[in-house]
């Protein structure tokens, strides 16, 4: 039996740490059971005996050796899948627990406390298995399936966006027709060409091969399949990390996530894959992935990393203030730091109980509709956008707070504020969060001179 399915019952008088960021009492009934608060609750505890404490080494310490966050990375990912969390949502049928779109989120959100970028490298396995399960492709599912289930531990990868525009994945109103990565069908096979830009875990099959991590299991890559796009010519393809023809630029180095998103350049030069790798085999199929599981939901994950950042942060900041002193009493106790603490715990609990209830809403498609529709999209870009805003603000009123230590190194304020942004970023970013919601409100609408 994987650890993660080993039931905890929630503790619920708070000890070993602040009650009212417990699972017992974080995690709201009206979305999800009591066992699953238990799978949080015993995730919780395993994050931080087994990951807190490397948080630092995952980029190779201050003076970022390349040799240390790699083994590091690759080992805590491997303590993930044996944990069980890398298959956690795969369906039972195909070997996997099966566990629901909630905990999925939950994972997020707890993992993220110790490193989001660690959560996002988790989330590219979940991102490619709910995208071949809303498709009802069974026959990929066991066909990767014993990767998966089985005892070496596997990444994977999206690859989305294009030099010509960040966005352009994102943006309804064009429909696809700046892309420029182009799967044709030639027989039996797909033969892609083309080039995206920042996916990742991406580079050399051999980079992603170590005593604690087996390899790359491959990109799903959004492309079209006629020039010039459209809605009815775009699919997800899946592309085998050993592909001949495929060629990656050196790694970005970035301000965050700096080890644990291995972030190229990729060319696609005339590769060459199965019929069957194309995800989506219905028409207009490919664009409802995209739209509601590729954009939609992944903007959802976002919200519960965000989410599980500001905490931590919360957590870091309220400890170091218990032992700063200010005239015989603790820091956190003065009334200006009282009300500070207090707005930052607001916004978190806001940002967890709405993606809590958007994500049991995704379940519902009867009533609240399609996660492609317009205003599930609205709701997922709600999600993201608020926990983006309360992660600006949590971090950098923790860094106020704490003065010169939140600014340093030892104190981790400072990386969790540097990978906070591109969370915020990605997917479209807060602009585009703006301009879905508004599309939920009132739209569809285009561009200025669209036809």
């Amino acid at each position: 039996m994987d650890m993660l399915k080993k039931m905890h019952k929630p503790e619920l008088d708070g000890k070993g740490g602040y009650k009212l960021l417990a699972p017992s009492q974080k995690y709201n009934l009206a979305f999800c059971t009591e066992e699953e608060i238990g799978i949080a609750e015993h995730f919780r505890k395993f994050v931080d005996a087994e990951l807190m404490p490397y948080r630092h080494d995952l980029e190779g310490g201050w003076h970022r050796d390349p040799v240390l966050a790699k083994k590091t990375i690759h080992r805590l990912y491997r303590k993930l899948h044996e944990f069980g969390v890398t298959k956690a949502i795969l369906p039972e049928k195909h070997g996997g627990p099966g566990l629901s779109p909630v905990v999925r989120q939950m994972i997020n959100e707890e993992l993220s406390r110790a490193d989001i970028g660690l959560a996002t490298k988790v989330g590219k396995l979940h991102w490619a298995i709910s995208v071949m399960v809303a498709a009802g492709r069974d026959d990929l599912l066991e066909e990767f399936a014993p990767k998966l289930v089985g005892d070496d531990a596997w990444t994977a990868c999206f690859a989305i966006t294009e030099p010509a525009g960040g966005a352009n994945v994102e943006d309804p109103a064009l429909a696809y027709k700046t892309l420029n990565t182009v799967a044709r069908e030639d027989g039996d096979y797909y033969v892609i060409k083309g080039h995206k830009l920042w996916p990742g875990p991406s580079g050399p099959a051999e980079n992603f091969q170590s005593e604690d991590l087996k390899g790359h299991m491959g990109y799903w890559v959004v492309a079209i399949t006629e020039d010039g796009g459209g809605d009815d010519n775009v699919g997800i393809f899946h592309v085998p990390a050993d592909a001949e023809g495929l060629e990656f630029s050196k790694p970005y180095e970035k301000m965050g996530f700096c080890y644990s998103e291995a972030n190229t350049d990729i060319w696609f030069n005339d590769v060459r894959i199965p019929k069957r790798y194309r995800i989506d085999t219905k028409p207009g199929q490919g664009t409802q992935l995209i739209k509601g599981y590729v954009i939609g939901l992944g903007r959802l994950a976002g919200a519960a990393r965000l989410t599980g950042l500001s905490e931590a942060v919360l957590e870091t900041c309220m400890d170091w203030t218990q032992n700063r002193i200010i005239a015989g009493t603790p820091m956190r106790e003065r009334s200006l730091f009282a009300a500070t603490f207090a707005e930052m715990w607001r916004s978190i609990e806001i940002s967890r109980q709405y993606y809590l209830s958007v994500t049991a809403q995704v379940a519902r498609p009867e009533i609240y509709g399609n996660p492609w529709d317009a205003q599930m999209k609205a709701k997922f870009s709600a999600a993201r956008s608020f926990a983006g805003d309360t992660a600006m603000m949590v971090t950098n009123r923790a860094m106020q707070l704490m003065g010169s230590a939140g600014y340093a190194y030892e104190s981790h304020i400072e990386k969790y504020m540097r990978d906070y942004k591109i969370v915020q970023m990605w997917l479209g970013g807060a602009e585009r969060d703006r301009m879905d919601m508004s599309q939920g409100l009132y739209g569809p609408f285009k561009w200025a001179g669209d036809n």
